[in-house]
């Protein structure tokens, strides 16, 4: 249940979204009563349904309301209402101790008062019998004046499901997949598991023990003492894994590390057995010593043989002296190379994976990922298993170019609502306009509180963090499109990638640029070899081509290269159609990697035609996989007109669906937006040659005719023919400006459509009979679908979709009773369209499953619907090469790799 600020929930109001996880969503709210702020946590939805459960949840909330110690976090009162049952807790202030950790480790000074304050609160709890069962660095709340509180307690026992007859199993209110149920009840979170609990059977105080050993070892470490890809292979690291005692700093007493070895013993006979013995090491960690028995005592007198043995044993200690010196001079060992993927979990999907801006970054020191997905962006620490909404980006209709702050607390983003970079800390809040920006492209945020972006045609603009008008670094000249600054060490010179030209592979084929913001001397570094470069403090320049990250040796001082490029890695997600030069990758100072996987190739070359059912289900057609645009179907549904488009040569090809023959060239070269005419034997297509528009009076062959020839500076595109093929429109491209025309050919005369202007393409179609017309506007960066009566009146309907960021791309069902569009980037959807005797009703929007994918321009219609024959009412997309044969996406997936800096260094000698 999701509760909006102002909404009451008995006598207490939602003040604001605090966060959610496996035990319930969390809310700030104002109890009037006692003039306080309290923390209300609304229980899953299952306890309402379950008399039982919610009963037993009530007594074993009433004992935990009993607990009442300076550092544990306490519990209020139950709040049922509505048929919510909700728990109303102590509202602590301050950062959790997973946000603390998600930026390292943490000084010996800082972390063991931490330590010493956790265990005063379990062993408060536990002297009462109560355990807490999910101890981690998440419930652990360390409140600004330095006091902290232990959260949740005992309540991954108190949400436990009624145990049924037969020993049914249950999931835990953390760990909710169902692998994890197969034997026992398993509670808690698996990274701070105790080796019991991972199998199921029951725990007791020193399950905390267990816990507590493990968040005291990563606040000293700054890593998760198990570690694994998965909750499988964390488990397994639980049960099996050695702990890296090397990890811990050098400065860790002898006895609290005697007092982690002894938490984190995997046979709980051996474990420490109370963790007030904890309380008494870390009271004064260099008088105290742990006993192997588990308890607190000084160490026994020795015999005198054993006070004889260092003198004994001194002559040979100096003679190995010259041997340990060797040793200890040993260079550490090379970290490994390790490589692992984060999936998007289950609901959450890239607003589109070939988005012409970023979608993630890594954090500075590489402990963070944010990437966006369902327009917002999202938080994940590696230490983590779970990503977290950051609240406060949501609305914005799409929000790309995430990037960090040096210091990791804050996020930069664009909002595409309103056009402006603002910026947001990591752990959300409030949004903070920075400036307003047309189609940035590319962001840095600088080490001087600067942050630099690409404007395109602009060039590269410069504004304070703190907001302001941005002015302009570097201007670039007409037909240059500069993207993706950053300013490299010394602060005197930026490097970008400059790209001239509308080709479609112009950004593979750009320069990689080096100028100097004193002198304005401008020196190519890489000529026509990619683009989306960045500096590494390895002295090193990665940039990207096709679906590929090179690397080259870079000498920062003299601003050159000291080698050859090296292909790195393969298989990045590049930007649609290459109509930017965006690479999906970011790398950390400290050497981690991140990427989003997608074709060896650019991201548009290796494509399929399929056909498309409405349940989503896919049918290749026996075509080559290549660079395909904008397929069209035939009105009888027997043949298919399609373009490619390589960045190079774009021509329309046409291949016949009833015989699956092979694909016969239509056009020469310069040839795009194909568009059938009501004969099923003429296709028209705009000519690139002169911006023109020409028809192919035959689908087999024949010459071309010029219909129209546009003045200088404007072009023009079919859009659709009438049923009866007498008329068809077009738009008409000026500047920024689209205006919708219709051309008569009895006539041979064009006349402008209504009053439709446009920022982008309208995507215009007849209705199947004829009477109506659908296409997109954009104004102000909104698009919207209308629909005009034909011949034009002055009545225009709106399409409103509820929940779409900017419906687009319509076309009409075979029977003309429906429209389908697209209502954000990766959706589908359906309405059906009811004429009356004064208006046009729209219905409902209906899902429907979409497995092709957009092509260069997110707003362009690659996708058709087959009108007619053996093919009726099956959509004809595009899909990536590869691609599974289903109604289910390719999954969101983030490939990280840790210590990559090992492998390229190897592979490329660095610069000076």
């Amino acid at each position: 249940m999701a509760l909006t600020r102002g909404a009451r929930l008995g006598p207490y109001e939602i003040i604001a979204a605090l966060g959610a996880g496996g035990m319930g969503e969390v809310y700030r709210a104002r109890d009037p009563r006692l003039d306080r702020d309290v923390a209300i946590k609304i229980l899953p939805a299952a306890f309402a349904a379950d008399a039982d459960r919610v009963a037993r949840f009530q007594r074993e909330a009433r004992t935990l309301a009993s607990l009442n110690h300076p550092h544990i976090g306490g519990i209020h009162g139950i709040e049922d209402a509505d048929g919510v049952t909700a728990l109303v807790m102590e509202m602590v202030e301050g950062e959790d101790l997973a946000e603390r950790l998600a930026r390292g480790a943490m000084p010996l000074d800082d972390a063991l008062p931490i330590a010493r304050q956790i265990a005063e609160g379990l062993e408060a709890a536990h002297e009462q019998g109560i355990i807490h069962r999910d101890l981690k660095p998440a419930n652990i709340k360390v409140r600004p004046d330095g006091a902290v509180k232990v959260l949740d307690f005992g309540l991954a026992k108190a949400l436990e499901p009624v145990t049924a007859a037969g020993g049914d199993v249950m999931a835990s209110p953390t760990i909710t997949s169902p692998a994890m149920t197969q034997m026992g009840r398993i509670l808690g979170t698996p990274a701070y598991m105790s080796p019991e609990q991972a199998k199921g059977r029951q725990a007791d105080k020193r399950s905390d023990v267990w816990a507590f050993g493990a968040v005291l070892y990563e606040m000293l470490s700054g890593q998760r003492a198990f570690k694994g890809d998965d909750i499988a292979d964390t488990l397994a690291a639980v049960l099996r894994q050695d702990i890296d005692w090397t990890a811990l700093p050098a400065s860790t007493p002898a006895s609290v590390r005697r007092l982690m070895a002894r938490c984190l013993d995997r046979d709980v006979r051996r474990r420490l057995r109370d963790i007030g013995e904890a309380r008494i090491v870390l009271d004064d960690p260099s008088a105290t010593v742990l006993a192997d028995a588990g308890g607190v005592a000084p160490a026994p007198p020795q015999p005198l043989w054993r006070r004889a043995i260092p003198v004994v044993l001194c002559a040979i200690v100096t003679g190995l002296l010259g041997g340990a010196a060797a040793w200890y001079l040993k260079p550490p060992p090379t970290p490994a190379v390790t490589r692992f993927p984060l999936t998007l979990p289950e609901g959450q999907a890239f607003s589109s994976t070939g988005s012409l801006r970023h979608l993630l970054a890594l954090s500075p020191d590489g402990t963070q990922v944010v990437y966006e997905a369902n327009s917002r962006l999202y938080l994940r620490s590696m230490s983590q298993l779970d990503a977290t909404v950051i609240q406060g980006t949501e609305g914005y209709q799409t929000v790309t170019e995430p990037a960090f702050s040096p210091d990791g607390r804050f996020v930069a983003f664009y909002a595409l609502a309103d056009q402006t970079l603002k910026k947001i800390a990591v752990t959300g809040g409030a949004a903070v306009t920075i400036c307003q920006a047309d189609n940035p492209i590319g962001i840095s945020w600088e080490l001087d509180g600067t942050i630099v972006f690409g404007q395109g045609g602009k060039g590269i603009m410069r504004v304070s963090e703190n907001g302001g008008t941005p002015d302009v670094l570097v201007a670039v000249k007409d037909g240059e499109s500069a993207y993706g600054p950053q300013i490299l060490p010394g602060g005197q010179h930026v490097m970008f990638s400059l790209a001239t030209g509308t080709a479609r592979d112009r950004w593979d084929r750009a320069d990689i640029v080096v100028q100097s913001l004193t002198s304005k001397t401008r020196n190519t570094i890489i000529e026509g070899g990619g683009s989306d470069a960045r500096y590494l403090p390895t002295s090193h320049i990665v940039y990207a081509r096709g679906g590929s990250v090179f690397a080259v040796a870079f000498d920062v001082e003299q601003m050159r290269l000291t080698g050859d490029p090296v292909k790195m890695v393969e298989g990045v997600r590049r930007s649609a159609g290459g109509t930017t030069g965006t690479a999906h990758f970011s790398v950390s100072s400290t050497g981690s990697l991140i990427y989003i996987p997608g074709p060896v190739s650019a991201g548009w070359a290796l494509l399929e035609i399929a056909l498309i059912d409405r349940k989503g289900e896919v049918e290749r057609l026996m075509l080559p996989t290549g660079p395909y645009v904008m397929p069209r179907v035939s009105p009888d549904g027997s043949r298919i007109a399609f373009g490619t488009d390589d960045g190079k040569e774009a021509i329309i090809y046409v291949y016949d669906l009833s015989r699956a023959s092979a694909m016969q060239r239509l056009t020469g070269l310069n040839s795009r937006f194909p568009t059938w005419t009501s004969d099923n034997r003429t296709v028209a297509f705009q000519s690139d040659r002169e911006g023109d528009l020409a028809i192919w009076r035959s689908a087999v062959g024949g010459t071309a005719e010029r219909l129209t020839k546009p003045e200088p500076g404007t072009s023009h595109v079919p859009e659709s023919w009438s049923p009866k093929g007498d008329t068809f429109l077009f738009s008409v491209t000026k500047g920024s400006d689209v205006s919708l025309w219709t051309y008569s050919l009895p006539d041979r005369k064009a006349a402008p459509f209504g009053e439709v202007h446009s920022s982008n393409p309208t995507g215009a179609m007849f209705s199947p009979d004829g009477r109506w017309v659908a296409y997109s506007s954009t104004e102000r960066s909104r698009t919207t679908i209308y629909v005009q009566p034909f011949p034009a009146t002055r009545a225009i309907y709106q399409l409103v979709a509820k929940g779409s960021d900017n419906p687009h791309a319509a076309v009409w069902s075979a029977d003309g009773k429906e429209l389908f569009y697209n209502p954000r980037p990766q959706g589908f959807e359906a309405v059906t369209v009811t004429p009356t005797p004064t208006s046009l009703e729209f219905g409902n929007p209906v899902k429907v499953p979409r497995p092709f994918q957009t092509g260069p321009s997110s707003l362009l219609r690659d996708y058709d619907i087959a009108p007619n024959g053996r093919f009726v009412g099956r959509f004809v997309g595009l899909i990536p090469a590869g691609q599974a044969e289903s109604n289910t996406p390719l999954a969101g997936q983030i490939q990280v790799v840790l210590n990559w800096f090992e492998e390229l260094n190897a592979r490329v000698p660095p610069g000076k």
